[in-house]
């Protein structure tokens, strides 16, 4: 064999042993465990071999092909903006009082979304005007003698609309994952529309219940000098394959472990009646909505304080330590209530609370009076700065979401049967498997040893499809088996294209090594080309399109990748090594 190929073989011997490694999870998932806990992560998990992959990369079916529940809610951002103007208006007010500025009062035009402050006299009017000048959120529409109108830009309404999508998008998402629904998907459908699916559920009702009630955003007293968790784990001892454990990660006593259900069954034992177990994600996986530890927390059951109260929040870096911060701000009785919580608990750890998790527990360093508080998120071990931009862009998504819910409706919802699932995918990979199966035929009869050689690499781009789609958790559709059809035949195109193209040269008198090497050589641009522009309209497909085209797009994207290593690289390698390793002075095309 050639010096040079060797390169090659190593390469093919890699990535073929690494499709085969990650679709190991797909196997057992499909062929070990019984149809019904098909979905059950947890359980894959346990049956797969140490050295396996993670449960999580696996080939998900998409909901077309398992059945479950279609949903489409729609996000009320005009109600949610005509709350933001009467919330600004407040904050504005106090603002001015703030700077000496007495007596001014506000009123709002809902449907303009316009605010008009009001002031006692033209001297105080005049303040204002100037006092507002940096205010980039509003422009002036209006002036009377003691009056100023001003209405809400449209950059900002533009902005406060995305926000409240993903806000919305943020909660549902955290009620999914603690329902415990695997291969979920929660996407952006138009400007204020969500779309969601949920595979392998059967009940419209309950997910309608689930999906749809208001988040509740709590802020609660963390008891870290209580010495419950030491003492339970002293007098009830967790079991060793438990993964539970006692750390100190905060200064504090807390449990940390793996398994959710599992920890909070084993921190009820013997809690106290006036204080509550909570848990937070720190998981390196928490982002992609995956989770696999979790931290216990021992707080009060009592909620001194809830979002209803806080006005806004925002991230900005500290231009001293180079830290991020949370800047947070409360309405004026929300204001007095917060200075009254911090002054009495200076030093204690504040948890930040949504929907029974826990976000964030800052510790209180001072009181604050002013109804305005800043967190600071330090630098976590290990953490890059992209990483902790990402925490604070959560975190104040979560606070955003617990003080400015927006009304959210239920557009549209549908069940798709289980039963008509497993037809699509008995027809699906009937359909894949004849189509395969009529053109391996089809090159063995017509191109020979070159046309086996093209199965060979065919058969192996199939294998690369679906490991692509194990490696980053896609989930296969019934257009993404037409997506995994169709690039099969672009495969099949390329090696047609490239044996024509040594036919003509072995034509034109060339040896068997020079048309090989003249013919693979001639014919990669032109295969290069038809793939990448095919790969750009994928793309394409990829960033506009919603549920079933989506899943097109991503099995034709990883299957073009897939076809361009196999016939550029693959068949390539293999004819090389039976034209140049055996000294051939013929070719078979």
């Amino acid at each position: 064999m050639a010096r040079g190929n060797w390169g090659r073989w190593v390469l093919i011997a890699a990535v073929t042993l690494g499709a085969l490694w990650y679709l190991i999870p797909t196997y057992y998932s499909f062929f070990v465990l019984p149809k019904a806990q098909r979905n059950d992560l947890k359980l894959l998990q346990s049956k797969l071999p140490s050295w396996a992959p993670s449960a999580s990369h696996r080939l998900n079916l998409g909901l077309d092909l398992q059945g479950g529940i279609h949903m489409v809610m729609r996000v009320d951002t005009q109600t949610a903006l005509q709350k933001r103007v009467e919330r600004r208006g407040l904050q504005i007010v106090n603002y001015l009082k703030d700077q000496k500025v007495e007596g001014v009062t506000y009123t709002t035009e809902p449907d303009k979304l316009e605010l008009t402050l009001k002031a006692p006299d033209p001297a105080a009017l005049e303040k204002v005007e100037k006092e507002l000048k940096g205010f980039d959120d509003f422009t002036r529409v209006g002036r009377a003698p003691d009056s100023i109108t001003y209405q809400l830009r449209d950059t900002q309404v533009s902005r406060f609309r995305d926000e409240a999508v993903d806000q919305a998008m943020l909660v549902i998402r955290r009620r999914i994952d603690k329902w415990g629904v695997a291969e979920v998907d929660v996407r952006k459908m138009g400007t204020d529309s969500i779309q969601i699916s949920l595979p392998g559920q059967q009940d419209p009702e309950q997910a309608k219940e689930l999906i749809g009630t208001t988040a509740q955003l709590e802020f609660r007293m963390v008891d870290e000098k209580n010495p419950f968790f030491s003492q339970l784990v002293a007098k009830h001892p967790p079991p060793a394959d438990s993964g539970i454990r006692l750390v100190r990660p905060n200064g504090y006593d807390q449990l940390e472990g793996k398994d959710r259900e599992a920890l909070l069954a084993y921190t009820r034992k013997d809690v106290p009646a006036d204080r509550q177990v909570l848990l937070q994600c720190v998981s390196a996986q928490a982002q992609k909505g995956l989770c696999d530890s979790y931290l216990a927390y021992l707080v009060d059951r009592a909620v001194p304080l809830t979002g209803e109260s806080l006005a806004t929040a925002d991230y900005n870096r500290s231009q001293t330590s180079n830290d991020f911060e949370v800047n947070l701000s409360f309405d004026t009785q929300g204001g007095i209530e917060f200075g009254k919580l911090t002054g009495d608990n200076v030093g204690r750890y504040m948890a930040i609370v949504l929907d029974e998790n826990v976000n964030s527990a800052p510790r209180i360093n001072e009181r604050i009076p002013n109804g305005r508080a800043r967190i600071t998120l330090g630098h976590a071990m290990g953490k890059t700065d992209d990483q902790m931009l990402q925490e604070a862009l959560n975190l104040v998504l979560v606070l955003r979401a617990g003080a400015l819910p927006a009304p959210v409706s239920v557009a549209e919802i549908r069940q798709v049967g289980a039963s008509l699932g497993d037809e699509l995918i008995r027809k699906g990979s009937l359909a894949a498997l004849v189509g395969l199966g009529l053109v391996v035929v089809f090159m063995a009869v017509y191109y020979r040893k070159s046309g086996l050689i093209a199965d060979v690499a065919l058969t192996l781009n199939g294998v690369l499809i679906l490991a692509g789609l194990a490696l980053f958790n896609a989930t296969l559709t019934l257009p993404g088996i037409a997506g995994f059809v169709l690039t099969l035949g672009i495969a099949v195109d390329a090696n047609v294209l490239i044996n024509e193209r040594v036919r003509e040269e072995l034509a034109n008198g060339k040896s068997a090594r020079a048309a090989v090497d003249q013919g693979y050589d001639r014919a990669f641009w032109t295969i290069f080309d038809a793939h990448v522009t095919t790969l750009i309209a994928g793309f394409i497909l990829l960033s506009t399109g919603t549920g079933p085209v989506r899943g097109f797009a991503t099995s034709l994207i990883i299957g073009l990748v897939a076809s361009l290593f196999t016939s550029i690289v693959v068949t390539r390698a293999i004819t090389t090594y039976f034209v140049h390793g055996r000294n051939a002075q013929t070719v078979s095309v």
